[in-house]
């Protein structure tokens, strides 16, 4: 097996929430499914995430100077696969997923567990990737709401009874 092939499968084990960023470019709404985001910093707080080079979100979210991050409920797997899927282009309206217009009015996934609507911070390009660091500017959640996990290539719930 290949390096690669190993890492992506180490990589597997790791659980993770679900995630899309969005943004808002002159009136063009774009999203993309992300498991690679973390916090950076309390104070100021800022957080990261991680969007291959070789598409446009990295170059819109420079543009726009902010972008949002929402938290996917568990019953919200069809909006991950749908923000997953490949040959998407922006566009004006919400299509393909309910969402709204949020602080800054940055596009969040309506229903969403949680969102954070940020301002560029930084961007660093490594190997592949372009990694997005934003302040928070605002951040919102619903208490009640359940988290959507991948692990192991896959979707998964948190077992209401270990809550």
């Amino acid at each position: 097996m290949a390096l690669t092939d190993d890492f992506k499968g180490t990589l597997a084990c790791w659980a993770t929430g679900v995630s899309v960023v969005a943004v808002n470019d002159g009136g063009l709404l774009y999203g993309l499914t992300v498991s690679s985001f973390a916090s950076v910093s309390l104070d100021p707080p800022l957080i990261l995430v991680c969007l291959s080079i070789a598409n446009q979100m990295p170059a819109m979210i420079e543009r726009a100077g902010r972008f949002s991050v929402s938290f996917l409920g568990s019953d919200q797997e069809a909006a991950s696969v749908y923000f997953a899927s490949a040959g998407r282009e922006p566009t004006r309206d919400f299509v393909g997923y309910e969402g709204e217009l949020s602080v800054l009015r940055q596009p969040v996934v309506k229903g969403a567990m949680a969102h954070l609507v940020c301002e560029l911070h930084d961007r660093l390009d490594a190997g592949t990737h372009a990694v997005m660091i934003g302040q928070v500017v605002h951040a919102a959640r619903n208490p009640d709401a359940r988290p959507l996990l991948y692990f192991r290539r896959g979707y998964r719930q948190v077992d209401p009874a270990s809550l």
